[in-house]
């Protein structure tokens, strides 16, 4: 980080993220990287078109053509994608969460077609791992604006749920979604512009509504971990494991892929 700059995160929003568990930075994504996001997803969903036609079918995993997309650990796949994942703005986020060790441990374009994006239940990022590990840090990105009409991502205060651990999720066997909250509070929705950047614990319980509009609505999800993660009785990295900062400073390297 250049020592003209100043870290984007207050101590106020360091005290949040410890209580409650996140806090949201508006319009901190500089427009040329937002940019180059945008373009991305463009490229990546492209990409994933590409492959669906090469299969003769429309859909992979998840993802479904026009209807929704889950593009994960491709950041290397678009042109300079790799500019924002390891950002400064990243990198104050890292500093100010997980500490001084960070680790890129996943990444994901969540895109919702326009009146056709469903919503997902409440669930910690954690849930979805269902061992235990070191928590991590998500940061939600806004590649538009977010509303509550085009589905954004609600949020659960640590002191709303009075949960601060890893809770036992049930997977639902039609959707594929994890479930970990049962209640009825209803969340704090994400309603920030494009460029914002929602940052929340892998512990926090979040959800997501449907996209009602006649637009697309994208997000880019980037997940950094304080030391590598990696599954009971396995050696083997999960997911991603690159190396990010050390010590406060960003490693020097080459971008690396799972």
């Amino acid at each position: 980080m250049s020592s003209n700059r100043s870290p984007v995160i207050t101590e106020q929003q360091k005290l949040q993220y410890r209580d409650e568990g996140y806090f949201i930075l508006e319009n901190v994504v500089p427009p040329q990287q937002l940019q180059i996001v945008r373009d991305a997803c463009d490229h990546l969903i492209e990409l994933m078109h590409q492959e669906m036609d090469r299969l003769g079918t429309d859909h992979i995993h998840i993802s479904h053509r026009g209807k929704r997309y889950h593009i994960a650990k491709k950041y290397t796949e678009a042109p300079r994608l790799a500019e924002f994942v390891f950002s400064d703005v990243m990198a104050d986020i890292c500093r100010a969460t997980i500490g001084e060790t960070a680790y890129l441990f996943y990444d994901q374009y969540v895109v919702k077609a326009a009146e056709k994006g469903i919503s997902f239940s409440w669930h910690q990022d954690s849930g979805y791992l269902g061992f235990a590990h070191p928590r991590y840090v998500t940061c939600w990105t806004a590649v538009d604006d977010m509303t509550i009409e085009n589905g954004t991502a609600y949020v659960l205060p640590f002191s709303t749920v009075g949960i601060k651990t890893l809770v036992e999720h049930i997977r639902d066997p039609q959707t594929g979604d994890k479930t970990g909250y049962f209640g009825t509070e209803p969340g704090i929705p994400l309603i920030m512009p494009a460029g914002s950047v929602a940052v929340f614990s892998s512990l926090s319980f979040h959800r997501s509504g449907a996209n009602t509009t006649d637009r697309m609505r994208r997000a880019y999800v980037t997940q950094y971990s304080p030391a590598i993660i990696t599954r009971p009785g396995e050696a083997a990295p999960m997911h991603l494991a690159v190396p990010f900062l050390k010590d406060g400073a960003r490693v020097e390297q080459a971008v690396a892929s799972d």
